[in-house]
């Protein structure tokens, strides 16, 4: 685990705090489904799964079978 500091402006902090959102499982939830969120939206924008073009966020040693030679 590492610990990271942030600082909020008191109104958001309290309201924040009220909804239980300061919680360390629950800020770790919303940053995970942001993280999640960016990575489909690069995705769109780029019209492909990663930048060799083939491996999914979750399988990043994937690689493109190799093409067979007809003949």
């Amino acid at each position: 685990m590492t610990t990271i500091e942030i600082n909020l402006p008191r109104d958001l902090a309290e309201e924040a705090a009220e909804l239980g959102l300061l919680k360390s499982q629950v800020v770790a939830d919303l940053l995970r489904d942001e993280i999640r969120r960016r990575t489909f939206s690069d995705l769109i924008e780029h019209g492909g799964y990663a930048t060799n073009g083939f491996a999914a966020p979750e399988e990043p040693d994937r690689v493109a079978p190799a093409r067979r030679r007809k003949g």
